[in-house]
Formats: C-alpha cells, sequence, structure tokens
C-alpha cells in the first residue's frame, strides 16, 4: 500500500483532458476551471497544479510525444513550438481600469528586466488582455487576458500560426453566458 501511495504522488504531469479530434485532426483542452482551447493537429496539453487548493495551473501545449524537460528551457519553445498557459485568479476587474492596471503593471515588469518590448491591447473572444513582443534580451511572445474569474497568461518563443492558434481560441464560460 506505501509504495503505490509514494508510486501514485510521484506521477509526473499528464496530459489532462481532450475534446475528441475534428476531421482536421485539431482538438481541444479543457482546463480544471472550465476554460477552453483548441489545439493544432498532433498538440497535447500537458498540466500541473502550483498549489494545493488548484488555483494555479500550468499547462504546456506541445507536439504528442515531446520530452517534458524541453518545458524548462523557455529558450526552446519557438522552435520546439511550445506554448505555456498560466491560470491563476485575477488580480484586476475586466474593465476598462482593470486592464489599463494589467497593462501597467505588464510594461513596469518588462522594464524592471531591462528588455526591450511592444506592448499592445488584444482581444480574445470577449476577453480583454494586453500582449507584450519582446525584442531583447531574447525574442519571445506573452499574452495576458483578463477573465471572469481568471487571469491567463500565454508564453511562446514566437508569435506563429500554433502561438495564435493556441492564444485566439482561448474560451472561458464563465465570461462569455
Amino acid at each position: 500500500l506505501g509504495v503505490g501511495l509514494y508510486t501514485l504522488l510521484q506521477k509526473p504531469p499528464s496530459a489532462a483532458p481532450r475534446l475528441p479530434e475534428t476531421p482536421t485532426g485539431e482538438s481541444g483542452f479543457v482546463g480544471h476551471r472550465g476554460w477552453v482551447v483548441r489545439l493544432p493537429k498532433e498538440y497535447v496539453g500537458v498540466s500541473e497544479f502550483r498549489d494545493k487548493a488548484k488555483t494555479d495551473e500550468l499547462v504546456h501545449f506541445c507536439k504528442k510525444g515531446a520530452d517534458p524537460t524541453n518545458f524548462l528551457d523557455e529558450g526552446l519553445f519557438g522552435q520546439m513550438g511550445i506554448v505555456r498557459l498560466e491560470v491563476s485568479p485575477r488580480p484586476f476587474p475586466a474593465n476598462p481600469t482593470g486592464l489599463a492596471n494589467l497593462s501597467a503593471a505588464v510594461s513596469r515588469k518588462a522594464s524592471s528586466h531591462g528588455e526591450k518590448f511592444i506592448l499592445k491591447n488584444i482581444q480574445v473572444g470577449t476577453l480583454p488582455g494586453v500582449q507584450a513582443n519582446i525584442q531583447s534580451p531574447f525574442p519571445r511572445v506573452e499574452a495576458y487576458i483578463l477573465g471572469q474569474n481568471d487571469l491567463y497568461f500565454f508564453y511562446g518563443g514566437q508569435e506563429d500560426d500554433v502561438w495564435r492558434d493556441i492564444v485566439l481560441s482561448l474560451r472561458d464560460a464563465r465570461s462569455e453566458n
């Protein structure tokens, strides 16, 4: 019994529930709190929680069979087609003031690290957000989306078709009712 319990507790993050594939090979991923993203053909989501209360979810979207050790090196995300999503309780209201506060926070974060970046407002379905295209010290893209109750933080190596397909497909059921 003790060995079995130990094995269960040591189990690595696993691929979370997926929606059935479409005829084009796309599928969907349903997050713990009911949000959904559409995944490109041959992609899966690998999910884990950072806290026992399961309020801080971390998901890596990657090609089937990807080595999870690649999730540790953000510099590989672009060439490996990895997109990370962190979902946590929303710190700002989902209104113009909240969006302005979010923009200011993202700008302060990038500036404090000495990064050169371009910040722009984005809309994902009904959800407002901001996107930061970081140009240096190493290129990457980040998107922060305000949901009804959650903040969705996407991180990728580059703004390519995979990035756009995943980020722009986000749907928060609580925000769209």
